[in-house]
């Protein structure tokens, strides 16, 4: 495969006076980038086409595009129930429908392209056995639907791994690291899907002219220090310390210890912040909550999405936690949740750092009888 790939920061405008010319720069689709990114020279990639395990990749990769592409046409219908008679619904898009129809989508794609042994769906007790394939996909169809509502970002997550993450009963649980791919897909002013194989953090966007994605974000990188903090702060009182000491330190901007102002966002979307925490910089928190909370109202990942954008990040020059051990390093069943900090390096560095200073109790306030105050100047003791 002699595919060309190149990004689109290397097209320059040329030219002379008013009169400017763009270079014109053929960006490769989503098969095209596959064919020649699974192999690192053309001896290799001829070989990617005749491994049936690369193909295989190749096809589970492209399925989950086309689930993608289908998942995007239905968000942008609205409350549009009929296209032919543009029957409009009275009531607000139904995040059911939405749910039900992106689980078909990626269902669909599962047994069409008869690659995968297995996929497990988010909220879902039952697996979906294809014809037998070397690959399970653990994904969620449609993250924080409930966004639907208000025209919000919405995404997908997903893993690949091999089929021995499956225990003894024929339940799909994670086996420590082992994924072969990774990705989510963004559903936005424009759909994208950014994926990594181990080989880098690549973005692509869905040209609806052409309905192929194409690659548009070449090898990302996120920077190493930025102003977003990503964070859901209804739940504050609930935050361990060490969390609620690293947002404090956040809001009290360059008059603080950080010296610098940060940003505070949240979309409730597990994709769409972590895709602004992977281009802005920053960091996203999922944290750990000392009260008891349903499951449907935790902001907590499941152990699968957050090992797939800790894959994705630290493609793209980032870092990952859960605050006490790397994410990589858990196992877990595949419904299982975990806190998670993702974001650059520097911060998901020093939010671990406060954890273990706060599990060896050295963030505890110094205090001592001999230079406490007076009772005198105590509020307690005012008139």
């Amino acid at each position: 495969m002699n595919a060309r790939i190149e990004s689109a920061e290397h097209a320059q405008a040329v030219g002379a006076g008013n009169r400017r010319t763009a270079a014109i720069v053929t960006q490769p689709t989503l098969p095209v980038f596959l064919a020649a990114h699974l192999g690192t020279g053309r001896e290799q990639a001829l070989a990617i086409e005749q491994d049936p395990h690369a193909v295989s990749l190749r096809n589970v990769l492209q399925g989950i595009a086309q689930a993608a592409k289908i998942i995007a046409a239905r968000i942008a219908q609205g409350t549009i129930v009929d296209s032919q008679t543009l029957q409009v619904a009275s009531a607000s898009p139904d995040s059911g429908s939405c749910r039900d129809a992106a689980k078909e989508a990626f269902i669909a794609s599962s047994e069409c392209r008869a690659q995968k042994a297995g996929i497990v769906l988010h909220c879902e007790q039952a697996r979906h056995p294809a014809v037998a394939g070397p690959y399970v996909l653990f994904a969620s169809s449609l993250d924080s639907v409930a966004n639907i509502e208000s025209n919000v970002a919405l995404g997908t997550v997903f893993s690949i791994r091999q089929t021995e993450a499956r225990s003894h009963d024929g339940d799909c649980e994670i086996v420590g690291t082992k994924q072969i791919a990774a990705g989510y897909a963004l559903y936005g002013p424009s759909t994208m899907l950014v994926i990594t194989v181990g080989r880098g953090t690549h973005g692509f966007t869905l040209c609806r002219q052409r309905g192929e994605f194409m690659l548009t974000h070449h090898a990302m990188r996120i920077p190493e220090q930025g102003p977003v903090v990503a964070i859901n702060c209804s739940n504050e009182r609930s935050w361990e310390r060490p969390v609620q000491r690293y947002v404090n330190e956040c809001r009290d901007g360059s008059a603080g210890v950080r010296q610098r102002d940060f940003d505070t966002r949240w979309n409730d979307s597990l994709a769409a912040d972590a895709h602004r925490t992977l281009m802005r910089g920053g960091l996203c928190l999922f944290p750990c909550e000392r009260r008891r909370v349903p499951i449907a109202a935790t902001r907590q990942p499941l152990l699968y999405q957050a090992q797939s954008l800790v894959w994705i990040l630290k493609q793209a020059g980032g870092l990952a936690s859960s605050g006490r051990a790397r994410i990589f390093d858990v196992d877990a069943d595949a419904h299982a949740l975990t806190p998670l900090f993702v974001g650059s390096q520097r911060e998901v560095e020093r939010i671990e750092r406060y954890h273990w200073e706060h599990d060896r109790g050295e963030d505890t306030p110094f205090t001592s009888p001999l230079f406490n105050e007076r009772s005198l100047f105590r509020p307690e003791a005012r008139v």
